[in-house]
């Protein structure tokens, strides 16, 4: 099956290696490594190229090195840096110290992002190519700590410092500091002491009482304590406070200023009430004309006669169950609602 991707000799570079192994004959000297993007589209390389087709960056190379399992093959490594780029990378080429191209290779296309894109990428690039015999080409590793020879090794040692999904977080060294780079200091966390939530189970959660007006330990619960004080009761004076009880009760948004609800303190407790009900009904007549309540009103008795006519007094009452429908009337005024269990952070 043909490579889709591979590497050839140019002609030049041929010649040159052959030179190299004659007598008297000085070894190969490559120095660098360039990329470009072919001009938009791949294209098989050719050995008479003595150039890329559109060179985009040119790097001095990281390593020319026998392979150690084959020394018929011969492995160029180079790295292009983070801020190089962006750019697609579609051919690759090795260059030697006569700025001659020694070898063309065809290669996946790669986009080259740097930091201006947004994710600064570098790029490790190997090559190898095969010779009929030992190549004659000068063996170098570069000592520039910015191609870094070891990049694959350092590399595989950077990953191993990195956070493991499967941790869960538990391999940080320090979580007080992580905490603090994300602003997630214990002073934010805390902050949601004294908070209120309804429930939709008949018992609190971890971390959480039920807001029974309960008498609490200032000690136990000092972050809360902090938070409403003896806001909902003071406890035994010195040693325990009360949280809120909304059992059965409804919440209502603190005024605060507004001057829908005015004159309350935040916490303060409110009984329940009702619009004033107002109606009118007429005087009795002493000439027998009846008198005919409606709405709320209803007649529920008469009284003997007036002298002189045969008028009566009529007793009439009031009663809004008469007007609301069967089951709407209670000892409270109240909305339709859900009964949940609110509880208090501490």
């Amino acid at each position: 099956m043909p490579q889709d991707y591979y590497s050839i000799i140019t002609n030049t570079g041929l010649i040159k290696e052959a030179q190299a192994g004659q007598i008297g004959g000085s070894p190969i000297n490559l120095t660098q490594i360039a990329v470009g993007d072919s001009g938009g589209e791949h294209y098989e390389p050719d050995s008479t190229a003595v150039a890329l087709v559109n060179e985009l960056h040119r790097a001095t190379l990281t390593s020319s090195v026998l392979d150690a399992n084959n020394p018929n093959q011969l492995i160029i490594e180079g790295v292009i840096d983070e801020e190089v780029g962006p750019f697609y990378i579609r051919e690759v080429g090795i260059f030697d110290s006569d700025g001659d191209l020694f070898a063309i290779g065809k290669y996946p296309e790669t986009f080259k992002s740097n930091f201006a894109s947004g994710s600064g990428k570098r790029l490790y690039i190997r090559m190898i190519i095969g010779f009929v015999s030992t190549p004659n080409v000068e063996i170098m590793i570069s000592e520039n700590i910015n191609f870094d020879p070891n990049f694959e090794a350092n590399l595989n040692n950077e990953l191993s410092d990195r956070l493991k999904i499967s941790q869960n977080l538990a391999d940080l060294n320090d979580l007080a500091q992580a905490r603090n780079n994300l602003g997630l200091q214990e002073s934010s966390i805390t902050d949601f002491t004294a908070v209120v939530l309804p429930f939709a189970f008949n018992s609190p959660p971890v971390g959480w009482l039920e807001c029974d007006g309960a008498e609490i330990s200032r000690i136990t619960y000092s972050s809360l304590f902090t938070k409403i004080r003896t806001t909902y009761g003071n406890g035994d004076g010195s040693n325990t406070f009360n949280i809120p009880d909304l059992r059965g009760e409804f919440i209502r948004g603190w005024d605060n200023g507004r001057g829908l609800d005015s004159g309350r303190n935040i916490g303060s407790f409110q009984d329940d009430a009702g619009r004033n009900i107002t109606g009118n009904i007429g005087a009795p007549r002493v000439d027998g004309s009846s008198i005919t309540p409606n709405g709320a009103f209803a007649h529920v008795s008469s009284a003997g006669n007036f002298s002189g006519g045969g008028g009566q007094m009529r007793n009439v009452n009031f009663d809004a169950s008469r007007i609301w429908t069967s089951n709407h009337t209670a000892n409270e005024f109240r909305p339709k609602n859900k009964a949940l269990m609110y509880c208090i952070k501490y």
